[in-house]
């Protein structure tokens, strides 16, 4: 059996959302895939399967041999799903201020949670355990994370929308921006649009300002994957926006969005009608957060939304 060929039959190909709302007295649409449809609940399914299925046909990972990666979550849930059915051990290095919900999902699967005091130090647990045998998936810098989204999420949506003005996205690793950003930069002279958490705003300084609660985006470092001559704007979203807009999604349209996804559509709003963006995951992983808090939010309020189509 060939078991990268079974698990492929479980990401992609996922639904393109239709939203219609009013913002400024216009009626407006932004557009979204709804990533949690992937095997383990979230886009980061596509990168991992890639890496992970490219590492094993160089010979660069074994069957047996043990997979470290450094993640906000959704990356280490990912592997951790694929690796189980593959048989290889995973080791999870995290930091510790995730969301609880995160914490147990990697331990359901079976990885090795590493919790550590920030990213910088999860870096560095994740070189003790390759210095052991391990394989590091290097999500950060690995350009097989580009490839994913440009052979499969980017393809998804072009073969929907031919004339894509404008594609959104939040920067954790930065995989989905460049890769989807790039293919559609190519085929249709879509603009590239990163959000950047207004409390950190690493992308826009250089250097992380603070501490934000969009967990999967500004993970402390600037990637080396992201090539910002790609990105035409920055779109700065605060954390109490992003937590406010996906909550309405879920109040209002019945969508159980993840933060970053608020932070996501927030993006499409700011930037331009007909935009383009991914809503990675849902919002099952984040009940323990300020998700379930009762934040307000003006730039929310004035969004009315009022259905949505899958096209």
């Amino acid at each position: 059996m060939n078991k990268f060929e079974e698990v492929s039959k479980l990401i992609g190909n996922t639904p393109l959302l239709e939203i219609t709302y009013k913002f400024e007295n216009k009626i407006r649409k932004s557009f979204a895939k709804l990533e949690w449809y992937n095997l383990s609940g979230s886009i980061k399914d596509r990168p991992a399967f890639e890496i992970l299925k490219r590492a094993y046909e160089c010979g660069e990972l074994k069957e047996g041999q043990t997979i470290c990666e450094t993640t906000s979550g959704n990356m280490g849930i990912s592997i951790s799903a694929i690796a189980r059915f593959l048989n290889n051990p995973v080791v999870i290095c995290m930091p510790k201020f995730m969301s609880e919900e995160r914490k147990k999902l990697l331990k359901l699967y079976g990885a090795k949670l590493e919790l550590t005091e920030n990213f910088i130090e999860g870096f560095k647990k994740a070189e003790e355990y390759k210095s052991e045998g391990a394989y590091l998936t290097y999500q950060f810098e690995n350009k097989n994370n580009v490839f994913a989204h440009y052979n499969s999420t980017a393809k998804e949506i072009y073969a929907k929308m031919k004339n894509v003005p404008c594609f959104v996205s939040g920067v954790g690793t930065g995989g989905t921006l460049m890769g989807v950003g790039s293919f559609l930069k190519e085929k249709c002279g879509a603009k590239v649009v990163a959000i950047d958490p207004k409390e950190a705003s690493i992308l826009t300084f250089g250097k992380s300002m603070g501490k934000h609660k969009i967990q999967g985006l500004s993970d402390e470092i600037i990637p080396k994957i992201y090539d910002k001559t790609l990105v035409d704007k920055i779109i700065q979203i605060s954390s109490d926006d992003a937590v406010c807009m996906a909550k309405k999604l879920c109040t209002d349209l019945g969508l159980g969005v993840g933060i970053s996804s608020g932070a996501n559509f927030l993006g499409t709003v700011v930037a331009e009608d007909n935009a383009v963006t991914v809503f990675a995951d849902d919002n099952k992983k984040y009940l323990s957060t300020d998700l379930s808090a009762d934040i307000k939010s003006e730039l929310v309020d004035k969004i009315k939304l009022i259905g949505y189509k899958i096209i």
